[in-house]
């Protein structure tokens, strides 16, 4: 009698089933950064444009999308895809900003030298440290292993946010900024839902108690969240991927290596270099000590031996 055929399955199979049976190829994030721009709108708008084109006109597993909500100062960006591909976007509008950056400093520096106000080396340093087109940026949420997403492409929105009433405390307990990073997300959740049900979302010529406006951040929550100490910088984001950092033991600081045969106080020094009071004493020394008062014992005896002989 034949044995049954076993139907043997991995974890890797049972993986792509479920990329299979939600419409993926590998894992989706969802990453939400907000910043401080010194230029136009429509620039901004432009230059975000341009970096997601760029990765969705490559090789991706999973085109980015998202939403883009643009102020005269701040923006904040929802974007989803791949790991892959949303930091290949962070990249790449960091690449854009230093070449927007650089070609800024050329032109500058052509029309100085053209009006021959002042040298054309100095123009050029001036022009680039000067140039900034974001002037902080935070990341404020990752969402890892997303199994639906939330948009299907990518557009931006252009809006005046209402004001805040009261003032933040940017140096309060951390209790303080986890509850208004809540309510910055709840803002973006009801946002991101109302531009997914209407295509044709604008807050042009919204009065000021349209529920819509409920939606949007506030300039003071936004600066608030890009003052905070407890939020990462989206560039130091930008470094720590796929970079490992390697791990230094303690043991591999310190000579000799510290076990049970070494002496407890060996490493406490003081500033200039110098052992503590009282220093360890070490086994070696402790045998000659030994040795030397058995020689003073010993030439003491034969003193008194010597004395009691002449008497």
């Amino acid at each position: 009698m034949a044995l049954p055929e076993l139907d043997t399955r991995s974890v890797l199979d049972t993986v792509e089933e479920n990329f299979t049976r939600v419409g993926l190829k590998t894992y989706a994030i969802r990453m939400i950064y907000a910043g401080e721009h010194l230029v136009k709108k429509e620039e901004i708008i432009r230059m975000f444009s341009k970096t997601v084109e760029d990765v969705n006109s490559s090789y991706c597993e999973i085109h980015v999308t998202g939403l883009l909500l643009v102020y005269d100062s701040f923006f904040v960006h929802v974007i989803e895809g791949s790991e892959d591909t949303v930091h290949r976007q962070i990249r790449f509008l960091f690449n854009l900003e230093a070449q927007m950056c650089k070609e800024k400093a050329k032109n500058e520096a052509a029309e100085a030298a053209a009006q021959e106000k002042i040298e054309e080396g100095n123009i050029e340093g001036n022009a680039e440290k000067e140039c900034k087109i974001f002037r902080r940026l935070k990341t404020i949420m990752v969402y890892h292993s997303m199994q639906t997403l939330m948009f299907s492409g990518w557009r931006a929105l252009t809006a005046r946010p209402p004001s805040l009433v009261g003032n933040l405390d940017v140096y309060g307990p951390i209790a303080e900024h986890m509850e208004q990073l809540r309510i910055f997300l709840n803002k973006m959740s009801k946002l991101c839902d109302l531009a997914e049900h209407e295509h044709d979302l604008s807050f042009e010529g919204l009065s000021a108690v349209d529920p819509k406006i409920e939606t949007l951040p506030e300039v003071t929550l936004l600066d608030f969240l890009l003052e905070s100490r407890y939020i990462l910088d989206l560039r130091r984001t930008a470094h720590l991927h796929r970079r490992v950092d390697d791990y230094v033991f303690y043991f591999e600081n310190v000579w000799p290596l510290p076990t049970h045969f070494t002496p407890r106080f060996l490493y406490k020094l003081k500033i200039d270099d110098s052992f503590v009071d009282p220093l360890p004493v070490m086994p070696w020394e402790k045998v000659k000590k030994d040795v030397d008062d058995e020689g003073r014992e010993t030439e003491r005896d034969e003193d008194q031996t010597d004395t009691s002989d002449s008497d």
